[in-house]
């Protein structure tokens, strides 16, 4: 049933149907059970298209913290600490408060 699911919405993005946040992270979570069951291959074809929407989302703290954690693990995406770090500040001027300055730093040092 959970392939069907995701399957389903990998269709709906596909297909330029309009998706949003909560679809996105459907499929985010799915990508980490996947993660988990040690099956990559289907964890990173899941993660690309939540990463496909979650860029597609503009102005939403939620969106851009999600970009920055895919973007620190390297899930759907080429890892990328400044691409991570862009996402947190846009996050976090937002008014995210998930994002702390120590999070920023500890980033901002892991690429110096």
């Amino acid at each position: 049933m959970r392939k069907i699911v995701a399957v389903l919405m990998i269709l709906f993005v596909s297909n330029g149907w309009t998706a949003n946040y909560s679809d996105a992270f459907k499929l985010y979570k799915k990508a980490k059970v996947e993660l988990r069951k040690n099956n990559e291959g289907e964890a990173k074809k899941l993660f690309t298209e939540a990463h496909k929407i979650f860029s597609s989302i503009k102005d939403s703290s939620q969106a851009y913290m999600k970009e920055a954690e895919l973007y620190c693990n390297g899930w759907g995406v080429n890892a990328d600490k400044k691409k991570a770090i862009e996402y947190l500040k846009q996050a976090k001027q937002l008014g995210n408060s998930f994002v702390t300055d120590k999070c920023l730093k500890t980033l901002e040092g892991e690429i110096k």
